[in-house]
């Protein structure tokens, strides 16, 4: 696709087609990948410095191959985004807090603790929808409308979960160092689900104009 038709596609009222906007959600997730990535180092957790340096290069890689036209590989790579995070996230729930009964930790914690787990829990799963449903919207022959409303549905639920996680984050008894960490490892994946939307908005956005533009070569056609 040209660049001219590049600039046509990216003139929308949604702000997720704004390619400076998508920059700057770049932007935040390496940052914030960076300082987590530091605090993990220091703590010589090499699960987490895997898990962090995965999203990083990942995400970076997703927006360079979006921003040369690699569709394919940015498409792809945004699967692997997601199965990133949907792999910290059963680390979290089926290894950590249900694995080692570290849940009860967070029970003993009171209500903050609950809604920490039950959070923890709903993201889990909408990770795990909005998985399904990036490979069904982006790789079926027909595309599939329904499953794509069900994803704007998870996303919209995702972003509640994350900030009902930061609010509980912040009320857990918790040394200064962890609840850091846990609001920076937030941060990024909330910029994450950001960045995946606004490639998802651009490819729907480019898919429209292609078949606006296929339109009317046809109708040119038929003129003649």
């Amino acid at each position: 696709m040209t660049k001219e038709n590049r600039t046509k596609a990216s003139k929308g009222n949604s702000f997720f087609l704004d390619e400076r906007f998508m920059g700057a959600v770049c932007a935040v997730v390496v940052l914030s990948g960076l300082i987590s990535l530091y605090f993990s180092l220091a703590e010589k957790d090499s699960f987490v410095v895997f898990e962090v340096g995965t999203k990083l290069v990942t995400s970076a890689a997703m927006f360079l191959a979006f921003k040369y036209f690699k569709w394919d590989v940015a498409k792809g790579l945004m699967g692997g985004v997601l199965f990133c995070l949907m792999y910290q996230e059963a680390h979290l729930v089926l290894a950590r807090l249900w694995g080692e009964q570290d849940f009860d930790t967070y029970l003993v914690a009171g209500v903050q603790g609950s809604l920490y787990l039950a959070a923890a829990g709903m993201a889990f799963l909408m990770t795990v929808i909005i998985t399904i449903n990036h490979f069904f919207i982006n790789y079926s022959t027909h595309g599939n409308p329904k499953n794509v409303i069900l994803n704007r549905m998870a996303i919209i639920m995702k972003f509640a979960v994350y900030i009902l996680l930061f609010v509980s984050n912040g009320m857990l008894g918790f040394s200064p160092d962890i609840l850091w960490r846990n609001a920076l490892q937030y941060l990024t994946d909330i910029a994450l689900l950001l960045l995946l939307v606004c490639v998802e908005s651009q490819f729907d956005s480019f898919n429209a104009l292609r078949q606006e533009l296929l339109k009317q070569k046809r109708e040119g056609r038929k003129a003649e």
